[in-house]
């Protein structure tokens, strides 16, 4: 074991170690003074279920390149009214459960469960929740920090996409956006040390998924190295569309004609490259997914239901017990891995 008294070069590395570490202590205590300080929760009977609001608005927290002006998830009532606003920053919502619309300079588009809406600085931004099945939407208000240079900020490009509203204000959720909303939200609900680098983390998620969801093809990206047979390509393929859109497949049919190939002829293929049907393969990464959903505890069985496309709670649950011999409660009860 070195002995840092007689070796020069240790007594230097760790003295550096040492400065950096208090600094870095220093940094996050501040940093974890201002998330604990803000307000989360609130309740406004009669006009919304419930809200989960941080907000920084007049000291926005930066995270790298990014800075942090507000996040939360709010649950409404129905006819639920957003009044008009102007947009003091990038904000992307999405809507987790049920329906309503947002309206951007006047033009309304209508959004349910899955969708994911890009609201930019300057513009008047309002909302409505439906009637029947009101929307509940996570949210996410940053910016782009100024004083990077381009060539030194990689979201850079990002901004200059998302500012270009040619490309819409609405799309749907290819890659899980809400795995680190739901995240981030953990985070503020349970501040540490650690929680503002987490955050930061939580957040460049949700802006490149965002970005993913709305300017590139992922399928088509991916070069699919090594995977020279036909069929092979025409599988794997096939699978990364299942994976990345499975809450929004409703049959098997639907894979087949996005490909354009009948069922038949792609059923064949699947069965010979992974031994089991395509319906076997999307039925049960679904009841994987709404396990996972159960397991994380963020949502209701209902609202799970509901994710997963289901009519009615009832339908899901006897569902539910036929896939794994449990009913939804008794395995939110178990916690069954």
């Amino acid at each position: 074991m070195c002995n840092l008294n007689n070796c020069h070069v240790g007594k230097r590395k760790f003295s550096t170690f040492w400065k950096r570490l208090r600094f870095l202590m220093r940094i996050t205590s501040q940093e974890v003074t201002r998330l604990v300080d803000t307000p989360r929760f609130i309740i406004l009977p009669g006009s919304r279920r419930y809200q989960v609001d941080c907000a920084y608005l007049r000291e926005p927290i930066r995270l790298g390149p990014l800075s942090l002006i507000q996040i939360g998830d709010l649950s409404c009532d129905p006819d639920f009214e957003l009044l008009p606003h102007k947009q003091i920053c990038f904000e992307i919502s999405y809507i987790v459960t049920g329906k309503g619309s947002f309206t951007t300079d006047g033009i309304s588009t209508r959004l349910e469960a899955g969708d994911i809406y890009i609201g930019r600085p300057d513009e008047i931004h309002q909302g409505r929740a439906d009637t029947k099945d009101p929307y509940r939407f996570l949210y996410l208000g940053f910016d782009f920090i100024d004083d990077e240079r381009e060539d030194h900020n990689p979201y850079w490009r990002i901004r200059q996409m998302m500012m270009d509203n040619r490309q819409g204000s609405s799309c749907r959720d290819r890659f899980h956006i809400h795995t680190p909303f739901v995240n981030a939200l953990k985070e503020l609900s349970n501040v540490t040390e650690f929680s503002s680098r987490m955050l930061q983390s939580y957040v460049e998620q949700i802006v490149v998924l965002t970005y993913r969801n709305f300017f590139t093809n992922w399928e088509a990206a991916y070069p699919r190295d090594g995977l020279n047979n036909a069929s092979k390509k025409i599988v794997y393929s096939a699978i990364t569309y299942i994976d990345e859109n499975l809450l929004q497949i409703s049959d098997s049919k639907e894979v087949a004609e996005r490909f354009g190939y009948s069922l038949t002829h792609l059923s064949h293929l699947f069965a010979k490259e992974t031994g089991y049907t395509i319906h076997h393969y999307i039925t049960t990464k679904k009841w994987q997914k709404a396990i996972e959903l159960l397991r994380e505890g963020n949502y209701s069985i209902t609202e799970v239901a509901t994710i997963m496309n289901f009519a009615s709670i009832h339908t899901f649950s006897r569902a539910f017990r036929k896939a794994t011999g449990l009913s939804p409660s008794q395995y939110t009860k178990n916690k069954q891995p």
